[in-house]
């Protein structure tokens, strides 16, 4: 966890083993981030992280819905394609995601040109592995076209990373 307070995400390295041998048969990387905080100024964009590695993907499969205070529809992905059919209106034309990314688990959401009323609790509901990680977004004031990566997006290439080399 960061000095700062911000609970960013948390990653767990499960050993199963087997009952009577009490020897490790195989380890299991799990990655779930949980609560991430990040920082956007107004007219810029932000990406807001939310991933979990699961080596069973199938498009067909993925299904999340991003949604803002709980209830407004921010940006869903459905069956690995993006829909914008129950989109709030208030996020038409601002948020996209990364398809090319949804096979190695990224289903973070990039929000553009962002305003004071994008403050506030974003929550990723990831369908198949019953996950909710949530990220908070704080929008300050100025102008500026910088947007802000968290700590999150930084650190999932390195866990994937890690992941594949447990096979090698």
């Amino acid at each position: 966890m960061k000095q700062s307070g911000e609970r960013l995400c948390r990653d767990s390295i499960l050993a199963r083993r087997s009952a009577n041998t009490q020897q490790r048969r195989s380890l299991v990387f799990s990655y779930v981030c949980l609560q991430a905080t990040v920082k956007g100024n107004i007219g810029g964009f932000a990406v807001l992280p939310c991933s979990s590695i699961d080596n069973d993907l199938k498009y067909e499969d993925i299904t999340v819905y991003w949604r803002h205070n709980s209830s407004q529809n921010v940006y869903d992905i459905i069956e690995g394609k993006g829909s914008m059919e129950k989109q709030d209106p208030a996020y038409k034309n601002r948020a996209e995601t990364f398809p090319e990314e949804y096979m190695k688990g990224n289903f973070s959401l990039k929000l553009n040109k962002l305003q004071y009323s994008d403050t506030g609790k974003y929550i990723c509901y990831i369908t198949k592995t019953h996950q909710n990680p949530s990220t908070q977004l704080f929008i300050e004031g100025g102008k500026g076209n910088q947007g802000v990566e968290s700590k999150a997006e930084r650190i999932v290439p390195f866990l994937i990373l890690l992941y594949i080399l447990h096979f090698i």
